[in-house]
């Protein structure tokens, strides 16, 4: 189910999308100087959900700051509890939980190569901007 470049964040009937290697978190996760958590679990737990899309997961990192600890702990309860109830259901409709893991997956990606894109523009823009500097244009 998973190939060379993935590796589970569990095994592969976890009930969440495989982790790409080497990529770290697409999310980071905002100051929220009220709270204090695992952050790295929080994200793992986030990115491999599988009922949350991209932008939904986006709209859970943007809340984080307002919060409270219950509120994040919950989060953490409903995220395991997702975990447990997809692999359940992986054993019975196997090709749905897979279509939709793929897709949940492949959002991921998207999304890093986006990221990606983003910051090598910014690289070449700013490299272009001090070679005009040194130009004295």
């Amino acid at each position: 189910m998973t190939d060379e470049n993935t590796t589970p964040a569990g095994n592969q009937d976890d009930g969440q999308t495989p982790v790409v290697k080497g990529s770290g978190n697409i999310f980071v996760i905002p100051p929220h100087p009220n709270t204090t958590f695992d952050e790295a679990q929080f994200l793992i737990l986030l990115e491999g959900s599988i009922s949350l899309t991209l932008e939904e997961k986006k709209r859970v990192i943007d809340a984080i700051p307002r919060l409270s600890i219950e509120q994040i702990n919950e989060l953490i309860n409903i995220f395991e509890e997702e975990k447990v109830k997809f692999a359940e259901l992986e054993k019975e409709f196997g090709d749905d939980v897979k279509k939709l893991k793929q897709q949940r997956e492949k959002e991921l990606e998207i999304e890093k190569i986006r990221e990606e894109e983003s910051g090598e523009a910014d690289e070449d823009a700013a490299a272009a901007e001090a070679l005009k500097k040194q130009m004295g244009l």
